[in-house]
């Protein structure tokens, strides 16, 4: 038997009622029956349902009422008006309101179950439309956080050119959010409703870059089994977002060059030229106009993507900013705003935060993970250079790094995978460390 979604029967007609939620829950359905109103919109108060079945007629209320409560309090709520045949005009009224259907008493039960699958499955593609819109405009945890003076200057920027149309070129250091810098801008620009996708230069083998682009043809190349869209079209109407735009071969610059003129390209291995509708915001963390004069980024790309220059400060710049970020963090997580000794947040506020803001999550996280259902010591976020420091008789900072390893992997379970990701460096470094200790990998 198929799991079909939740659905809330209304009618004040205890047989029917009965009848309709007994036939609907044999069927696969999770139906409840109340009689009232009052009873359905408390019911909706507390559970979520995908369809509804409402009565014209209520004995404290009408149908039409229900209807505009009930969808204030679940906007994707699909609803089905049964309705006898002295009030047609009034179910059609209903639908014009946004009732999905409507059928007239006495009702036919085959029927009805098809009406509510239909409508089940619409609720079902608005909810997962509206999903796809989320995530490609950033969820509302995707937030810049700060209030800083550097922050507000940044933010000044980016919302004069999220409006406009021209290409942006996001500069910042590894770690700072440029990505975040992206999705804000996407999300503030008239393509907000519009796909938001983004794609490292640095990431893809530089072989595989431009199928990745533009896309390929069938046999355009070995493995090339069938023809494939590049992430140009995906982001049609949208935004196309090239970090590490640094990274990318002269030769691939070139047609990148030619897309960002004409809005023309080419999938490999194909003759036919395509066009598509896509605003271009890149980013680096290198400096690109001394990566034009080594002859390594085309100058007249970099003057087309330089139109506008968003500055993404580094963390270090803006260090009032550490307890907004934190207290962002810990909110994120469901921890106490308290987490974290005024020992540890003294800590962070005087290191220097090479890896910025990611570099400070990560640390975060990795504190809460070892200090279990204690507030986060200094000690649990562990600052190799401050130990390193402000104390010369701690221990060697390898004796740290090889004590810390080791209560990563005991919070954790000894899962490599998680240590190493806790940890921040890769599996492969986390087992070379692991076999430079003489741990073996049932070692615990």
């Amino acid at each position: 038997m198929k799991d079909l979604p939740r659905v809330l029967v209304v009618d004040d007609e205890e047989a029917l009622r009965e009848l309709i939620v007994a036939r609907l829950n044999r069927k696969g359905w999770k139906a409840d029956g109340v009689g009232t109103a009052g009873e359905a919109l408390a019911r909706l108060g507390t559970a979520i349902y995908s369809v509804a079945i409402f009565d014209l007629k209520l004995p404290d209320g009408d149908g039409l009422e229900l209807l505009h409560q009930a969808r204030e309090r679940q906007p994707d709520l699909e609803v089905v008006i049964l309705t006898g045949h002295g009030t047609i005009a009034t179910a059609i009224e209903a639908m014009r309101r946004g009732a999905y259907d409507y059928l007239t008493k006495p009702v036919n039960l085959a029927e009805l179950e098809v009406v509510l699958e239909k409508a089940a499955d619409r609720r079902a593609l608005v909810v997962h439309n509206e999903g796809l819109r989320l995530a490609s405009r950033g969820t509302a945890t995707a937030t810049i956080v700060g209030r800083s003076e550097a922050i507000r200057r940044m933010l000044d920027v980016v919302h004069r050119v999220a409006p406009t149309e021209v290409p942006v070129l996001i500069l910042g250091e590894s770690g700072t959010g440029k990505e975040l810098v992206a999705r804000t801008i996407h999300r503030e620009s008239r393509r907000q409703d519009g796909p938001f996708i983004a794609v490292n230069s640095a990431a893809i083998p530089e072989n595989l870059m431009e199928s990745e682009l533009f896309g390929h043809v069938r046999g355009a190349f070995t493995g090339a089994t069938t023809a494939r869209a590049g992430l140009v079209e995906a982001a049609e109407g949208g935004t196309l977002f090239l970090d590490e735009i640094g990274e990318m071969d002269l030769a691939l610059q070139a047609k990148l060059l030619r897309f960002l003129e004409t809005g023309e390209y080419r999938r490999v291995g194909d003759n036919r030229q395509r066009v598509a509708d896509v605003r271009v915001v890149a980013a680096t963390n290198r400096n690109l106009l001394q990566e034009v004069e080594a002859g390594r980024f085309r100058r007249d790309l970099y003057y087309r993507l330089n139109v506008v220059q968003v500055l993404v400060p580094p963390l270090r710049e803006r260090r009032e900013d550490i307890p907004l970020l934190v207290e962002h963090f810990l909110r994120l997580k469901g921890a106490a705003p308290d987490a974290l000794t005024p020992r540890a947040m003294a800590t962070l506020m005087a290191y220097s935060f090479p890896g910025n803001v990611r570099e400070l999550f990560n640390l975060l996280e990795r504190g809460l993970l070892l200090s279990g259902n204690r507030p986060v010591e200094p000690e649990d976020i562990l600052v190799e250079q401050l130990f390193k420091a402000s104390d010369p008789t701690l221990l060697p900072l390898a004796e740290v790094e090889k004590r810390h390893i080791r209560r990563v992997l005991e919070a954790t379970g000894w899962n490599r995978t998680e240590a190493a990701r806790v940890l921040g460096i890769s599996v492969r470094n986390l087992y070379r460390k692991l076999e430079q200790y003489g741990w073996q990998p049932s070692h615990h």
